[in-house]
Parts: structure tokens; sequence; C-alpha cells
């Protein structure tokens, strides 16, 4: 060998060294980005399919998990059974096919309308066609590449957890970036060629990875022996692995349903539980965690102590409260239970197979609370139940030794009790849950009210009993928000006074109790559009609720999605549509968009209306309509009302409720009546099926 070719031999080699930790965190950094930056863009892509349910985004995040699992077991597989060279090949080719058939980000043909039952497998097949490959291709990439920089020769390959807490980073900003920055700029088209522009990067990227994993010697699968004698892992040590990411992820899910439905079911406020999710995954595998284990352990007692009392006492502590309590509780217990995690650890050698029974763990946790869940209990009793999981991940619990006979009984005792949840939930028959959420009915303390709630909000109320005490006859009264004198009736009232007294033809997004059945009258054909057939069923069971058997017993109900289910209505043939299909203070937003209202019009009369039930805890969403109507030449009129307390004490709630038509004398509303016709499109800008801006319709709400 030549003498002079050793410094550079040298030379090239401490170039590649000092390039390899760079180079392979800007990768998984791009790879984590895109992963997790993919989630609530195409999320928000099928929203529209099923009415903006919840439900949705729910069984993304299983879908998700699963898919990152078959990941991550492709990445274990690469890893044990063939050389970095050989793998490397395969995987670049894996990487290389997904722009030939699954790029541009968008819906597969032949998912145009989702069943009326069955919608989670449904949801599931779309996004396997959708971006089951893509999302397949790049989960693979956070253990794979990990794996390569442990075979690369580099000083800190022992031990590359630290790429780990880079890739989670990645993750992190991406779900923060999507609905401060992502969202309220970029449409979907936008967003989907801008992920595949970011993925030719990718592909760049890990071709140059493996290019410094080959460079530094690892060739074969001896490598994996020779990083260091690894310890054999034992079944405890799997289980425990499984344990400890199955209550975090679990908790995901519940924390986000029940946010999803009691805000809106927005990627804004999927992506805040997951980002703080991946927050502990940054904090507990640095090599000097910001956030000691010991804190965390405190503060989860705190948090679950506060819940504890939250749940006894009922305090109002307004939404902003709710908030920040779930959302504590659950990045104390994921921190602990990731802290334990990350102290629980093995060595580079067995570094892939780690990370595929963490994700076991979590697809499990997924699955439990997104798709076992519903099906076994009428409530959300899963909540409670990973909350007390929990606490059981802290050391003192995990850290107890037991003899097998005792662990045995522990174990069949969990199962009794569990069974007896089921059993009970099964019997409950004022609760029904759906894919689309929980419909709770209750009574007033005093027995003179049935009331309907859908997460926290009332969503409607029947009269049972009279002041003097009796039992409530005939025909039920209007409540809730439906009362009459209340703004949804009067807008009723003066369309129809524009119209000679009479609506020939009405369609009623919404159903709820029925409640709207009582505004209508003699000679009216009224057509209610439901998505959820449970609401459906309580709807019409006069046992429940009388409302459509004793005020429009020939109305009929059409089950699906609005906005497919309304596009087989003959054209020019609704004389008034009314949208009023928000399930707790969630909003489906593809119901507010101008494509929306174009579909809308086209049902309706030259001189039809629109009236939009907008009232909301949470958003403003009278200049949304406005600019949204502007936006296809239509006026607006929005009466908004306090309630009294008498009114209030009556289950009478005063609701802010906005009209839309094409001239003046189509609706006849009057000022002296509250309605304030609105000038111009506003200051908010209009929402399309690719464009909705949720944080400046909460910040205007905060403003108020």
């Amino acid at each position: 060998m030549d003498a002079s070719s050793t410094p550079a031999s040298s030379l090239g080699a401490t170039r590649r060294m000092t390039a390899t930790v760079p180079i392979y965190t800007v990768t998984l950094f791009l790879s984590a980005f895109l992963l997790f930056g993919i989630q609530p863009m195409f999320a928000k892509m099928v929203l529209p399919k099923l009415g903006g349910s919840p439900g949705v985004w729910s069984v993304a995040m299983v879908f998700f998990q699963t898919v990152l699992l078959a990941g991550y077991g492709y990445a274990h597989w690469l890893v044990s059974r063939f050389t970095v060279r050989r793998a490397a090949l395969v995987h670049i080719a894996l990487m290389v096919a997904v722009p030939l058939v699954g790029l541009p980000i968008g819906i597969a043909a032949g998912f145009e309308r989702p069943p009326q039952e069955g919608e989670t497998l449904w949801l599931i097949a779309l996004f396997a066609a959708s971006v089951g490959l893509p999302f397949f291709a790049v989960a693979a990439n956070g253990p794979l590449l990990q794996a390569w920089f442990a075979r690369s020769g580099h000083p800190r390959a022992a031990d590359p957890y630290f790429l780990y807490a880079a890739s989670n980073i990645g993750s992190f900003l991406a779900l923060i970036a999507y609905p401060f920055l992502v969202e309220p700029v970029l449409t979907l088209s936008l967003q989907s060629h801008a992920w595949s522009w970011g993925f030719g990067l990718l592909l760049a990227a890990i071709a140059a990875c493996a290019g410094l994993a080959i460079g530094g010697g690892a060739t074969g699968v001896a490598a994996t022996r020779e990083l260091a004698a690894p310890a054999a892992v034992t079944g405890r040590q799997k289980l425990g692995w499984v344990a400890l990411a199955f209550v975090p992820s679990g908790l995901l899910v519940a924390v986000t349903a029940h946010l999803s439905t009691d805000v809106a079911s927005v990627p804004l406020l999927w992506v805040v539980p997951l980002a703080l999710f991946l927050l502990t995954f940054v904090i507990v595998f640095q090599r000097r965690p910001v956030l000691r284990h010991g804190w965390m352990l405190t503060a989860q007692l705190v948090f679950v102590a506060a819940l504890t009392l939250k749940m006894l006492f009922q305090p109002g502590i307004g939404w902003g409260g709710e908030l920040a309590l779930h959302l504590g509780l659950f990045f104390t217990t994921a921190m602990v239970a990731h802290g334990e995690l990350a102290r629980r650890r093995p060595d580079a050698a067995n570094l892939t197979g780690f990370y595929l029974w963490m994700s076991l763990g979590g697809v499990l946790g997924g699955l439990f609370c997104g798709l076992f869940a519903p099906l076994l209990f009428n409530s959300v009793v899963e909540y409670p139940i990973l909350i007390i999981a929990g606490v059981l991940c802290r050391p003192a619990f995990t850290g107890i030794r037991i003899s097998r006979p005792v662990r045995a009984g522990l174990v069949g005792l969990a199962f009794v009790g569990l069974f007896a949840i089921i059993v009970t939930e099964q019997q409950r028959s004022d609760s029904v849950r759906s894919f689309f959420g929980v419909n709770r009915i209750t009574e007033s303390p005093d027995g003179r009210f049935r009331i309907l709630v859908h997460g926290s909000t009332v969503h409607g109320a029947q009269r049972l009993r009279n002041d003097d005490d009796s039992i409530v006859t005939g025909r039920p009264e209007a409540l809730s928000y439906y009362f009459t004198g209340g703004g949804i009736a009067d807008g009723i009232d003066a369309v129809r006074r524009a119209r000679g007294g009479t609506l020939h033809a009405v369609a009623a997004i919404g159903l709820g109790t029925g409640s709207l059945a009582c505004q209508t009258r003699p000679g009216e054909d009224w057509t209610f559009f439901e998505i959820d057939p449970q609401v459906a069923r309580m709807a019409t069971d006069p046992a429940r609720f009388s409302f459509m058997s004793q005020c429009a017993p020939g109305a009929r109900i059409v089950l699906g999605d609005a906005r497919l289910t309304l596009s087989d209505a003959a054209p020019d043939s609704l004389d008034l549509i009314v949208v009023d299909a928000f399930s707790s203070d969630a909003i489906p937003i593809h119901l507010m968009t101008t494509e929306a209202i174009g579909l809308y019009l086209s049902k309706l009369k030259p001189n039809g209306a629109i009236l939009f039930h907008i009232s909301n805890r949470n958003m403003d969403l009278g200049p949304v309509v406005t600019a949204t109507a502007h936006a296809r030449g239509l006026s607006t009129w929005i009466r908004a009302s306090n309630p009294t307390p008498e009114l209030m004490l009556q289950r009478k709630f005063s609701p802010h409720v906005a009209v839309v038509a094409r001239k003046a004398e189509d609706v006849g509303l009057s000022p002296v009546e509250g309605w304030v016709r609105q000038e111009g499109p506003g200051t908010a800008r209009a929402w399309r099926d690719d464009y909705a801006d949720v944080i400046s319709a909460i910040w205007r709400k905060l403003a108020r």
C-alpha cells in the first residue's frame, strides 16, 4: 500500500465521521417531520366524508400507530437479515416506489361515499389505500437509520438513542407547525405537493446515510453481533415495554376524543395531545432530562387528585381550565410511563426490537380506545380505567416482584372487574355510543325535564312535568335552542312570512332530539338529515323523546353526511335549509364552506334562505359565515341573544343564529327583532373545503 495514501484515507475517514452525526440528525428530523405532518393533513382531507366526526381522528391514530408498528417490524427484519448494503438497496427501492404509486397525497378512488354503518372499517380501508405505502416507508426510517448509525463506526455509535430525541423534535415541530403555520396559509392541495417535495429530499438524505454506514465498515449481519455482547431480552422485559407504551397511547386517543368532542373536530385540537405525547419522548431520552422523573411522579399525583376533586364536586373551571387539567394529567402520566421506558431501554444491539415492542404497546393502546372501547362501553369508561393504569406505571408498582400464583390471581381479578364493567355498561339505557360520539339521556334533578347531552353540551330537552308537577300530555313544547320566541324559531317564522305563511319544502341538517320538528306547520314538507343512526333511533323512540312522533310524524329522516345526501335532492326545490349539525361544541367545518353554501344554493329556490345555528362556547363563527356567504354573493343577518335566568330555568337557551339569503325581501328580518345585517365580507376570510382558519375564530371569541 502506498504510504502517502494513508493520511488521505485517514482524513477521509475523519471527514466522514464528522459528517455522520449532522447528516443522520437532519435526515431523522426530516423523516419525522414528514411522518407526523401527513397525519393531520390527510385526516383533514377525510373529515368531510364522515361529517367532521372526532371518530375520524381516533381511527386515524389507530391506523397510523398500526402502520408505524409494521414499519418498525420491517426495519427490524432488514437489520436482522441483511447487510447494511443490501438493506439500503431494499429500502431505497421501496422509497423510490412511493412517488410512482402514492404521490401526491389524496383520497384514493372508490371512496367517494361512506356506508351508513361500518364506518370504522371503511375508514381504515380508505387510509390504507390512500396513504398506507408512503407512511409505511417513512415510518421505518427511525429505527432503521439509528441501527445503521450504530454500525457506522462512529464514536457515539454505542448509544444511538440521542437520535431518537432528534427524531421526536421533528415530529413535535411538524405537529405544532400544522395548525399555526401550515393550515392557516396553505390549501390542502399545496400541502400535498409540499409533502411530495419533502419526500424527494428525504430520499436523497437516506441514500447519503446509507453511504456513510457502508463506508464506515458495517457490512454484514455479523455487525449486529459485534456491537457489544448484548444481554438476552427476557419475556418480562418485553411485556414491560408493551405495558408502559400501552397506557399513554390509549390515553392519547381518549384525551383527544374528549377535546375534539367539546371544542372542535379540527387538526388544532388533535395535534396538541399528540405533540405533548412526542415531547415526552424528547425529554425522557435526553442524556440529562430537563424535567426530572421524580418531579413528574409528584406532578402526576397532583393532577390525578385535581381531576378526582373535579369529578366529585363539579366546579365550573371553564374550557381553558378543562384543557389544562386533562392535558396536564395526560402529559405527566405519559412522562411517567415513557420515563420508565427510557430507564429500561436495552443496549444498541437490541434497539430495533425495543422499538418494535414499544410500538406494539402503542398499537394495542390505540386499538383499545379507538376501536374496542366504543363497542364495549356505552360511555367513556376507558378514560378512568387508563388513568388508574397510569398510576400503576409508577416504579413503586412496576418494581414490585410478585410470585406467579399471586400474579395470576391479580390478572384474573382484573379480567373479572373488566367483565363486570362491560356487563354494567351494556345494561345502561341512558347512554348511547357510536362512531360519532356518546349521547347521554338524563333527567333534571327535579324530574321535570329529560335532557340529551353530547359531550358536555345540552342538545335538546323535553318537559316531562308541568310546574304544578302534573304530567305533560299532548303535543310537546320545543325547548332548548328551539323554543318559540328564540332566534331559530323567529328566523324560521320570518322566512315563512316572506313566503306567504308556508314553507313548502325544508331541509334540516341535524336531528338531535327532534325538537325542531315542533316548529313545523301543517302542509309543510320537512326532511331531516342525520349522520348518526343512533341519534335517529333516539329521536324517533317515543319512550325517549316524542317531538318527532307528536309534531312531525310524516317527516322523512335521511341518514348519512348531509353534504353527500343533500346532493341527491332535486335542484331549486327547497324554501329553507337549517344547518344545525354541530355535535357538542365541535363544528363540522365542511358544512360552512363556500362549497357547502354552493350546494345549498343549488337546492334552494331562487328566493330560498339558509339558517345557521352558530352558538359555540369556544369560537366566534358569525364573521366566518358572513365572509363565506359574501364570497358567494349573499347577504347575512345575525341575531345574538343573552339568556335570562328565567329562560334557563325553563330549559330555554338563547341561540346565536345567522340567516343567509340573496335578497332582504327573501327573509323579512327586522332590526327591531334583533337581526343585524352584516356589511361587506367583514374581517374574517371565507372558509373553503381546503382552507379553514380555526385559530382566528378562537381568538375572536377570547377577545369578546
